[in-house]
């Protein structure tokens, strides 16, 4: 075999083994993505959509909304869930927490906690 071809060779067996390596660090390196969930029973819908408008954006910490409300329909299990669920995804459970400890959102839930009954907590989700 001529060198060249040889030497070409070796070339693309090594990046494609670099790129191998790569590709399997970053998989255990990568932040799994994380969830703030809200469970809610209102009992003041005046007072709530008030909380709604409060809350500060969570974009500013790298969330998007995922379920805001919407129908809750029960499959299995007790106690039944709450009529009004909220998800907000994040880049990892430190941006997630980072938010829901920030003074804006603080302060948000006191109104929150004044018009609806519920619990809120952060999951961690999977590295896609």
């Amino acid at each position: 075999m001529p060198a060249k071809t040889t030497l070409m060779l070796t070339f693309l067996i090594g990046a494609a083994a670099g790129v191998a390596a790569a590709t399997q660090i970053r998989a255990q390196i990568a932040t799994p993505p994380a969830y703030f969930i809200s469970e809610a029973t209102i009992h003041d819908p005046e007072l709530y959509r008030k909380f709604l408008t409060t809350e500060p954006a969570n974009a500013e910490f790298g969330g998007h909304q995922v379920v805001r409300g919407g129908r809750v329909v029960a499959i299995d299990g007790e106690p039944a869930p709450p009529p009004r669920v909220a998800i907000v995804a994040f880049e990892s459970v430190d941006a997630a927490r980072r938010w829901a400890l920030s003074p804006g959102h603080v302060n948000a839930m006191k109104l929150y906690h004044q018009a609806a009954d519920g619990r809120t907590f952060i999951v961690e989700g999977i590295v896609p």
